[in-house]
């Protein structure tokens, strides 16, 4: 359906408190494994390397402002707002997070945190949230010298993020794409199971 001018995918309960923002490429299992009152928004995204990356690097478009004006867009001060994402949606959720204080949750499942620029973005974030990191043990054993950053990346993040945020880390089994939805559905079950601290 069109959502705010966006072709989206909702589910669950528009007026619900709980808004989720989505970046997965089928979010039916999620859905399906969630409880209670929420609603859930998958836009949907044509060029993820450009779509979902937050600045410009070689290969990848930096449009991710584009969608964060779009988010932001549809946003009001009604709702508590969550923001989850697998790999690159992984890092562009993490970067709006960072940005907004509105995001009480995010989920970062296998997140390409490998991207250029990651790591100084990462030490300018400053504030709360329920933040879950995960990230498979494979993930850094390429001969890509680029992508094989990834595991020290993810847990210099975990590390910072956990100064001031409820933050953990899980090493899941296998590689990328071992498991994609069982990973995201780990997240979102830690996450709510966390975030009454919010809502007290």
């Amino acid at each position: 359906m069109i959502y705010y001018g966006r072709e989206c995918q909702i589910y669950g309960n528009q007026d619900a408190d709980v808004y989720i923002f989505c970046f997965f490429h089928d979010c039916t299992s999620i859905v399906e494994s969630l409880k209670g009152n929420y609603c859930l928004i998958a836009p949907v995204i044509k060029d993820w390397n450009s779509e979902l990356s937050p600045w410009p690097a070689d290969g990848f478009g930096g449009k991710g402002e584009e969608l964060e004006k779009w988010i932001l867009s549809t946003m009001n001060s009604s709702h508590h707002y969550i923001i989850a994402g697998y790999s690159l949606g992984g890092l562009f959720s993490l970067w709006m997070y960072g940005r907004h204080e509105s995001f009480v949750g995010c989920i970062s499942a296998s997140g390409s945190l490998w991207f250029p620029g990651w790591i100084n973005y990462l030490h300018t974030i400053n504030r709360k949230a329920v933040v879950y990191l995960s990230l498979g043990r494979k993930e850094s054993k390429t001969k890509n010298k680029l992508m094989c950053t990834v595991g020290q990346n993810t847990i210099e993040t975990y590390q910072y993020l956990s100064k001031n945020n409820r933050c953990i880390y899980i090493e899941e089994n296998g590689g990328h794409f071992t498991e994609p939805d069982q990973r995201m559905i780990r997240g979102f079950k830690w996450v709510f199971e966390n975030l009454s601290i919010f809502f007290e």
